[in-house]
């Protein structure tokens, strides 16, 4: 049934073209390739105007990696948090226990998936509701984006390019376990319909019984009762569409997902068996791209939907008191961009753009009473361009502006600068200067729970940054690349829910934050078939008047990663060593640092039949991650196995 709806809302737009075999030495060894997110066109990676990492098709599959959480904890400087209803990114040093990976974007093919009531970018689990096996490479941009995408572009832009349809396997099927208790059997077919038309179609379910949580050892509140055998339960489908016709692409991404928290909201009683947490994050669209003049004309729609709804219970005197939260949103996001050569200056990028909320609501139920409604549609338009000038043979220039203008929170003029010197084929140095925002959310300045949590926020103003950023890559072999940068931010009006009387919290502009640091990655070749990358990042993060040392912020972030194919490239063997120095929770206790090991392998044990067994913390080391829940850490993941067998019914 989930194929049959993908393919009647088939759609999605992508240009990645190559899919490589598990196995293939080119795809282990060989170039990156282009990307488009950094500047709305293709370029390579020394060409853009920042920092990119690019994760590509093969190494998604040779490590193992089941989730976008698991691919980008693995990119320099990238860490990520699990308070096992979601899972939180930090870059930068910046990941604040309560926030909503607001600072940030997360692109699918190009198109943000930012939701219209937390301006949330939560979609890194199986929330994510895009199967990895359709990945064909993830460009992660680091520093400031609104000068091309708006609000949110602070910190960094995932963009996560999926399969072309004429690439891949006639029909793939899978199925994946784990000793966490996940199971996962998932579908795709790539089909060609003729007439110039070629379609993808994806459709996974997947559901996990839950373990008995460890709660042991935290500070539990009055009332909490014992973990329950299914305290950390999930299920739910993911199905995707992408059918391609000569200039148009149309996408379909729907997806559902339900979550039993181990550990409740606020006050409410951790392990109760009635928590849950239901999320879906759907999409359709078309998009048109073609040569117009000197030019290519570029245009896309979308209709986005966002569906929450939560259980927590609350012990009130002597009962329980059930509350439940709604949120519903709607609306319609479309951009027009044209790019065309000036002569004697270099690439010319305009464009328009625009998003019509259709719904924001908001509201909750006591008891099976309803109060606290909200809704406040915003409607919002933003004219860009971007200039990129030949200053020299070796020197470009890239100068970008937007103006965005919101009916709810004003306007705002963004720009970015970048210079780009390609001082030889082996070295490019990057600057990049960028002054981006984020505009508060329907949850933030909007939400109250009739004075039960949350009050109704003050008028809130945008969060604003200073960001300077500097690179250097530079291949120092002929099979290693060393790269090098530094990175300065300054973010004014934070926002932040602070605690009112009675427990009681409201979202205010509490002031700001301020990240420096460094970071170093040497990745090559030790010899022809060993795959080698080391990364370390140092930072400090500090916010507040005191300019006191910010919660879940690890100064040190240490990577290794290995692959190594043998037996004529039908096995591959790999790991991945990641450290984090300490961290501070955010009642100010400080948390152990943690060395975590996986360690996956993939064989082919015939033409058509993956099999790919891996465990991730191999050494089943303990560690806390600091959330902003009934308590405020949480004991990370043990050691856990897991199987999947991929099979290609047809090639």
């Amino acid at each position: 049934m989930l194929l049959g709806v993908a393919l009647v809302c088939a759609a999605a737009a992508q240009t990645g073209k190559s899919t490589v075999p598990v196995l293939d030495e080119q795809a282990l060894f060989g170039d990156l390739p282009t990307i488009e997110a950094a500047s709305l066109h293709a370029q390579t990676l020394a060409e853009a105007p920042a920092n990119v990492t690019v994760i590509t098709a093969a190494q998604i599959r040779r490590y193992g990696y089941r989730t976008l959480a698991e691919a980008l904890a693995s990119v320099r400087g990238f860490y990520v948090t699990n308070d096992h209803t979601y899972h939180y990114v930090g870059v930068s040093g910046i990941s604040l226990p309560g926030d909503f990976n607001t600072r940030f974007l997360v692109m699918l093919n190009g198109h943000p998936l930012t939701d219209n009531i937390y301006n949330s970018n939560n979609f890194f689990g199986q929330d994510f509701g895009l199967d990895m096996g359709l990945v064909e490479r993830i460009e992660i941009i680091r520093g400031p984006t609104s000068a091309l995408y708006g609000s949110n572009g602070m910190l960094a832009n995932i963009n996560v390019v999926t399969r072309s349809p004429v690439d891949g396997p006639t029909v793939q099927v899978s199925t994946e376990n784990d000793t966490f208790g996940e199971a996962k059997l998932g579908a795709s077919a790539s089909l060609n319909l003729g007439r110039g038309a070629n379609l993808l179609v994806s459709a996974s379910l997947f559901h996990n019984g839950g373990i008995a949580f460890p709660l042991d050892g935290l500070p539990l509140p009055a009332g909490a009762v014992p973990p329950v055998s299914n305290a950390d339960g999930e299920r739910g489908y993911h199905t995707f569409a992408n059918l391609i016709w000569h200039n148009w692409s149309f996408t379909a991404y729907l997806n559902s997902r339900g979550k039993q928290p181990p550990v409740g909201l606020g006050t409410s009683l951790s392990g109760d068996p009635g928590q849950s947490v239901v999320d879906s994050r759907n999409l359709v669209g078309a998009a048109y791209k073609r040569q117009i003049g000197p030019g290519e004309l570029q245009w896309q729609l979308y209709y986005d939907r966002y569906r929450y709804r939560d259980r927590f219970d609350y012990p009130v005197d002597g009962g329980v008191q059930a509350l439940r939260d709604y949120n519903r949103g709607d609306w319609f996001d479309s951009q027009l961009t044209y790019s065309l050569p000036v002569s004697g200056l270099g690439l010319l990028t305009a464009g328009i753009a625009g998003s019509w909320d259709v719904r924001a609501e908001q509201y909750n139920e006591v008891d099976g009473v309803r109060q606290g409604y909200t809704n406040h549609p915003d409607r919002d338009g933003a004219l860009f361009v971007q200039q990129e000038v030949k200053l020299a043979p070796k020197l470009k220039l890239y100068g970008g502006l937007r103006l965005d203008e919101s009916r709810l929170f004003g306007h705002f003029l963004s720009p970015r600068v970048a210079l780009v010197w390609q001082s030889s084929s082996r070295t490019v140095y990057k600057a990049v200067y960028g002054h981006p925002f984020r505009n508060p959310s329907a949850f933030e300045q909007f939400y109250n729970d009739g004075g039960l949590s949350y009050a109704a926020a003050p008028p809130l103003r945008q969060e604003v940054a200073e960001t300077f950023q500097a690179s250097v890559e530079r291949k120092v072999a002929s099979a290693w690349t060393l790269t090098a940068d530094g990175f300065s931010y300054r973010i004014r009006n934070g926002i932040e829910a602070v605690a009112l009387d009675d427990s009681v919290q409201q979202y205010r502009n509490t002031g700001g934050y301020r990240a420096a640091g460094g970071e170093l990655e040497i990745s090559g070749k030790p010899w022809d078939r060993l795959e080698v990358l080391a990364s370390l990042a140092v930072q400090q993060a500090t916010g507040g008047a005191a300019s006191v040392w910010l919660a879940n912020s690890p100064r040190q972030v240490a990577k290794l990663r290995l692959g190594l194919p043998l037996w004529r490239d039908r096995l591959v063997l790999a790991g991945n060593w990641q450290y984090l120095s300490a961290r501070k929770s955010w009642t100010g206790d400080r948390l152990g640092g943690a060395l975590l090991t996986d360690a996956t392998a993939t064989w082919r044990i015939h033409p058509r039949v993956d099999v790919q067994a891996g465990v991730r913390n191999l050494f089943d080391r303990r560690y806390e991650d600091p959330i902003y829940l009934t308590v405020d850490r949480l004991r990370g993941d043990g050691r856990s196995a897991f199987l999947r067998l991929v099979w290609q019914v047809m090639e």
